[in-house]
């Protein structure tokens, strides 16, 4: 079975002339796929253009405050039910095609596409793979891929990595897209003041550039208390971020009382133990910190921020100077490689002696 003709790739965009020829260009040279649909909620640039010259059809649509609608749109206009859902400032870098083939065996799966953020590194596992027999988008903003009616999905991670280039921070201040997520967002919240995921996402939306650190607070601490249920995976991101978010804004006691409450379900998860390091460092608690640092150190686990060698590396570092431990400093900073703060530091200690 060719993946040529098994999977479209569906996407939405407006004034994006700068990204979408890329996106559809990995769409096609990684994955190989030849269905692509565009719908252009309004496009005044070449958007139009560039895709179609990358053999996409597009289609015009007319904005009405509602991804879900746009998204189900070009969903309907592809050639194939199975579905991947890319935004035009995203790439596929990688796929393992054999696999590919064979999750698509099953109608019932949502696929969960591996996206890395190029603002942080960080990387998440986001819904965007999904047979449109079975599943459609709900949601006006941050759309979540859903079944229909009472059919029974699964999801899975899919064989698929991307990254993101929209959260950079010049991108975000170009597209003023904070603002306008918070817009679709308030909207959201007057229907449903209770759902967990938009408030999750309006904590998200002032949490991302430290745009307002105690706003995000608020919003992630509603999210938990509204839906706490852990084996969601934007519950996890949500304690992540409310726990990094109280931390910067000085709540050392409060982020100790978050960490103690989700230790038994996340200490297993080495982004999660390099929280609790942090946690613990500024609540003065050194050896504990020291401890979950070097737990992290060498994890089983995907990792593109350096949370598993130089970043913890170089944080016990920072521990062992302050406790008058230079000798040992030094060694953990030579572990950190070529991150630049750790070679700062050993610079300025040997510059010293």
């Amino acid at each position: 079975m060719s993946l040529k003709t098994s999977i479209s790739l569906c996407m939405i965009a407006k004034n994006e002339e700068a990204f979408i020829g890329g996106a559809l260009e990995s769409v096609k040279s990684i994955l190989g796929f030849e269905d692509m649909t565009v719908a252009d909620t309004g496009s005044a640039d070449k958007t139009r253009e560039i895709a179609a010259g990358q053999g996409a059809k597009v289609f015009d649509f007319e904005w009405r405050d509602d991804f879900s609608a746009a998204r189900n749109f070009a969903a309907e206009k592809a050639a194939h039910d199975w579905i991947l859902v890319l935004d035009a400032d995203e790439e596929v870098v990688g796929a393992d095609i054999p696999m590919l083939r064979s999750f698509i065996k099953d109608a019932s799966a949502i696929g969960k596409v591996e996206m890395i953020e190029m603002s942080d590194r960080e990387h998440n596992h986001i819904s965007r793979l999904y047979n449109r027999k079975i599943s459609c988008y709900e949601g006006s903003i941050h759309e979540q891929i859903a079944p229909k009616g009472d059919r029974r999905t699964t999801r899975r991670e899919a064989p698929i990595r991307a990254i993101h280039h929209g959260y950079l921070p010049e991108i975000m201040q170009a597209r003023g897209k904070l603002e306008r997520n918070e817009k679709l967002l308030l909207k959201e919240l007057e229907s449903n003041p209770g759902d967990s995921y938009l408030l999750f996402q309006m904590g998200k939306n002032f949490f991302i550039g430290g745009r307002d650190l105690q706003r995000a607070c608020a919003y992630f601490e509603k999210a938990l208390s509204c839906c706490g249920d852990p084996r969601l995976d934007f519950i996890y991101t949500t304690v992540e971020c409310l726990g990094y978010a109280l931390i910067n804004t000085g709540q050392y006691a409060k982020a100790l009382e978050l960490r103690e409450k989700y230790a038994r379900q996340y200490g297993g998860i080495p982004q999660f133990r390099f929280l609790s390091a942090h946690i613990y460092q500024n609540n003065g608690m050194l050896i504990e910190a020291v401890e979950c640092y070097e737990s992290c150190i060498g994890a089983d686990s995907v990792d593109y921020k350096g949370i598993t060698s130089y970043l913890s590396h170089y944080n016990i570092g920072v521990i062992l100077e302050c406790v008058g431990m230079p000798g040992d400093a030094v060694r953990m900073y030579e572990n950190c490689g070529d991150y630049g703060p750790a070679k700062a530091r050993l610079a300025e200690m040997q510059g010293g002696q």
